[in-house]
């Protein structure tokens, strides 16, 4: 995509949706359809308010699942607080953590395009999994078929779908791109467990017990 200042925002979005639709598709020269200006590198926190619509259908779906169970306990424990502020924050986290990871693994001289690619990115993975999961968890096919569908399709997006826009983003080999994901998978696995903890305790101490004590 052009460096072009007088695009209006919406426009701007839908483009930039599209260039990220190129990384879910793993299309080798994704980044070209990217902006990778230092104001596109801003203006890709707009992806954020592009999620939205992805978060309410998570909250309501979750909501709708939880106040069908028999027990208030879920209800009380669920972390809708936690969640959504993980939401807001994940983003501009990932952004502000790997300036100083890029750096010390020397792989900073494309920090801003991995950035605005990883950005769009997830915004499209995210309103992709959100709608799948409320199709596929709606009860039209069987629960194992639709677990078993979810998990590969969750595999494709989460896990491959990132290790490529690592590898091109950062234009890296695919072996220290795995690295990458493996640390970002692991700094967003720690920003939720600690927003667990300080917001959502009774969930946290919940998922603690539960794997201190798996079930039989």
């Amino acid at each position: 995509m052009s460096n072009d200042n007088q695009m209006p925002l919406g426009a701007y979005i839908f483009n930039s949706m599209k260039g990220a639709w190129k990384l879910v598709q793993a299309n080798p020269k994704s980044m070209e359809y990217l902006d990778l200006s230092t104001e596109g590198f801003w203006k890709s926190f707009w992806a954020i308010a592009v999620m939205v619509p992805g978060l309410l259908i998570w909250t309501l779906f979750n909501y709708q699942g939880v106040s069908s169970e028999t027990t208030s306990e879920l209800m009380i424990t669920y972390p809708y607080l936690s969640n959504t502020i993980f939401f807001f924050l994940a983003l501009p986290f990932t952004a502000f953590v790997m300036v100083y990871f890029t750096k010390f693994m020397k792989i900073d001289a494309n920090y801003m395009p991995m950035v605005v690619a990883y950005n769009w990115m997830s915004a499209v993975v995210y309103l992709i999994m959100a709608i799948l999961t409320v199709i596929l968890g709606s009860g039209l096919i069987g629960v194992e078929i639709a677990g078993t569908m979810l998990m590969v399709i969750g595999f494709y997006f989460s896990i491959y779908v990132h290790w490529f826009t690592f590898k091109v983003g950062l234009q890296i080999s695919g072996l220290l791109a795995v690295g990458v994901l493996i640390f970002v998978k692991l700094l967003d696995a720690s920003l939720m467990v600690v927003l667990y903890k300080v917001l959502n305790p009774d969930h946290f101490n919940m998922i603690v017990a539960t794997i201190n004590n798996p079930p039989s």
